[in-house]
């Protein structure tokens, strides 16, 4: 029998799922490793100015933003998206939970 705090965590992950559900757009999805494109959700981030270092100098740098659901497949630096005919390409993890996935994504 699972313990009370599994099964806590559980239900938050599927109601953390569902709301994502809602609130993501769906995009045209390519990994790199040659697999057929498929259909799945990306929310981008805000995409706001953040901090920076650099030159020893602090700058505002735009840094862009997707997550994605782990539910729906595997995530990779590499892979592209394709939302609003804008083609994106990931390139580096920023994060990752039980249910997501963060990529800093450039526009190509």
């Amino acid at each position: 029998m699972p313990s009370l705090a599994a099964v806590f965590a559980e239900r938050v992950n599927a109601k953390i799922a569902r709301v994502f559900q809602r609130l993501a757009d769906p995009c045209t999805f390519a990994p790199t490793d040659g697999a057929t494109p498929y259909t799945r959700l990306v929310s981008l981030d805000d995409n706001g100015s953040e901090i920076a270092a650099s030159s020893n100098e602090y700058v505002p740098e735009l840094i862009m933003r997707a997550e994605f659901l782990l539910s729906e497949g595997d995530v990779n630096s590499g892979d592209v998206f394709t939302i609003n005919g804008v083609e994106c390409r990931l390139t580096q993890r920023v994060s990752t939970d039980s249910v997501c996935v963060t990529y800093v994504y450039l526009q190509m």
